[in-house]
C-alpha cells in the first residue's frame, strides 16, 4: 500500500486492516508445529512442548508495546462521575482560552472520529489510546470522539463510559483541550478533542517556514 493511500485512511479502517493482517499472519506450523499422524485411539491431552509453545503465544499478545505511564482506568475512586447531558470542557495549562469558546461552537472541523457506544471500560480505554496516538502520528489537530450519555444505565444517573473518558484524556500529554461538542456533532454524547502539533505536522511547518525564508 503506497503511503499517500495510508494517510486517506480512517483510524476504523487501519483496525479493519490491521485484523486481516494479523489472520493472514499466523504461522500455524511455526506456532503449532507439524501435525504427526495418530498411532493409537487414546490422544494425550496435555504435553510439555504444547504448554511451552502456548504460553510463549499468551505472552507476546500480552505484551503492548508502549511508552505511556499506566492509567488506573479500572477504579472508579479516582475518576469523578458525571451527568448524562452534562458539559464538559478541559484545557492544559498554556492552553489558549479560546480553544474551549471554538470547540463548544464547532469551529473546528474533525479530521477522524471514533465511536465508543457498546464498548466495555477496558475495551474504550485501549481504543482511546490508540486512536489518540494514531491521530497525533497522522498530524490531525482535531478529532472527535462519540462517548455516548449512559442514559440507559442503573438508575439513569451517571455515564460511565464519558465519565472515564474525561478523566483519562486529562491525563495523556497528547490533548490540549476539550469540549462537549455542538449538537449538530453530538452534543453532550460526544466530545471535540484538540490534539498538540504531531512529528508530521511540525516537520511541515519547518518546511514551510523554510521556503519562505530562502
Amino acid at each position: 500500500m503506497s503511503k499517500a493511500h495510508k494517510d486517506d485512511l480512517s483510524f476504523e479502517d487501519l483496525l479493519g486492516q490491521e485484523a486481516v493482517q494479523a489472520v493472514d499472519n499466523i504461522d500455524l506450523v511455526e506456532k503449532v508445529g507439524r501435525i504427526k499422524k495418530l498411532e493409537q485411539d487414546k490422544v494425550e491431552t496435555h504435553t510439555p512442548s504444547m504448554d511451552k509453545e502456548l504460553s510463549k503465544i499468551k505472552k507476546e499478545a500480552a505484551v503492548r508495546d508502549t511508552k505511556e505511564e499506566s492509567i488506573d482506568y479500572f477504579s472508579s475512586t479516582f475518576v469523578p462521575m458525571v451527568a448524562p447531558n452534562e458539559v464538559l470542557a478541559y484545557r492544559s495549562a498554556g492552553a489558549q482560552p479560546f480553544l474551549l469558546k471554538k470547540l463548544k461552537h464547532g469551529e473546528y472541523r474533525e479530521a477522524d472520529f471514533i465511536d465508543l457506544h457498546g464498548k466495555t471500560v477496558e475495551v474504550a480505554y485501549e481504543y482511546v489510546r490508540r486512536f489518540i496516538l494514531y491521530s497525533r502520528e497522522q498530524g490531525y489537530r482535531c478529532v472527535l470522539i462519540i462517548h455516548g450519555k449512559g442514559e440507559r444505565e442503573h438508575l439513569k444517573r451517571k455515564a460511565t463510559i464519558k465519565s472515564y473518558l474525561a478523566h483519562w484524556l486529562k491525563q495523556m500529554p497528547e490533548v490540549i483541550a476539550y469540549h462537549s461538542a455542538p449538537e449538530w456533532k453530538g452534543g453532550t454524547g460526544a466530545l471535540m478533542v484538540i490534539l498538540k502539533k504531531g512529528d508530521k505536522e511540525s516537520f511541515n511547518n519547518r518546511e514551510r517556514h523554510s521556503l519562505r525564508t530562502r
